[in-house]
């Protein structure tokens, strides 16, 4: 808020949907950016949410996880929001509807 004399944090007024920030003590809107690519935020955050596994987008400011989209048939990410997918080697057999890869500690 670029109010003065506040007395408490519920002055102050939050990024809109699909935005984030992480500075403190802003008195503008300008320090609120879009969600990246493969990440959104549909409530005030100082952090976007990644698409989960096996999803993607390829929108900025995304305000809630539909514009997330399953990889095709033959494809896959070991990463949450990764920006690209990987084809399966030839001549390998892939089910990817029984497939659930989640990496941590990245």
């Amino acid at each position: 808020s670029g109010a003065t004399g506040a007395t408490s944090e519920a002055s102050c007024t939050d990024c809109g949907v699909g935005k984030y920030s992480g500075a403190t003590g802003a008195i503008s809107d300008a320090t609120c950016q879009d969600c990246s690519a493969g990440k959104y935020s549909s409530a005030a955050s100082s952090a976007c949410v990644d698409c989960a596994a096996g999803k993607y987008s390829s929108v900025s400011g995304a305000t809630s996880d539909v514009t997330c989209s399953d990889y095709g048939a033959g494809k896959f990410s070991a990463a949450f929001s990764e920006a690209r997918s990987f084809n399966q080697p030839l001549g390998d057999k892939f089910n990817t509807s029984k497939v659930k890869v989640k990496v941590t500690g990245h």
